[in-house]
């Protein structure tokens, strides 16, 4: 029995449709054989507005009608949302950047690579798992599908999950701050241009009420 010690995410983009299904009913054999511990997965796909269909699902954790359960789940619901936008680079921001991670390409984040993976027109599988160190198990799998696998440790994608919605949170603070400096600024110019309007007034009713050729 393969001793099973790292809790991990992949993701793998198929060419096919019909491969990602078939590579998921073989992660669903894996776990009945004991060979991994198979949390929660997904058969995926972008849709050309965005959004991000659950087309097959598997695994332990309970479903509720297609709703994916786990961190699968939510991985689907975070590429497929607001922070999909804010992970996939539209914004320019990088969950990397808000983590203490050495500047090479092994740490970008994992998310900015799922989301560039799941992309329109292509089915993407999406899992959660306990798997033995060597992964061969289940890269063969894949690997015989023509399957790309992206792995990271599940404690790696929740840090990640928890600086995204850190980062949406600074980015609508800093929105609202700048709304409100500029609806501040606004109301200060029509303050000033109401006083100026006041004095102006006054100005011209007592130089109205002071005979001419007199002073004061």
């Amino acid at each position: 029995m393969a001793i099973l010690n790292e809790y991990n995410v992949i993701g793998v983009s198929f060419e096919k449709g019909d491969e990602a299904y078939a590579a998921l009913s073989r992660l669903k054999q894996l776990d009945a054989d004991g060979q991994i511990e198979l949390t929660s997965a997904a058969v995926v796909e972008r849709e050309q507005d965005g959004r991000v269909t659950i087309k097959d699902t598997a695994g332990r954790e309970k479903w509720e009608g297609t709703a994916v359960g786990g961190l699968t789940g939510l991985l689907v619901g975070i590429l497929g949302g607001p922070l999909g936008v804010l992970i996939g680079g539209a914004t320019g921001v990088l969950i990397g950047s808000l983590f203490d991670l050495d500047d090479t390409e092994e740490d970008e984040s994992v998310l900015s690579q799922l989301s560039r993976e799941v992309s329109p027109g292509h089915k993407t599988l999406l899992a959660e798992l306990t798997e033995p160190t060597n992964h061969e198990v289940v890269d063969s799998v894949m690997e015989s599908r023509s399957g790309n696998v992206l792995r990271r440790s599940v404690a790696d994608v929740e840090a990640e999950i928890a600086a995204a919605e850190e980062a949406q949170h600074e980015a609508r603070k800093k929105a609202r701050k700048k709304l409100r400096h500029e609806r501040e600024e606004e109301h200060k110019e029509k303050v000033q241009a109401k006083v100026a309007e006041l004095k102006a007034k006054l100005h011209h009713e007592h130089s109205e009420k002071v005979p001419a050729g007199t002073t004061g």
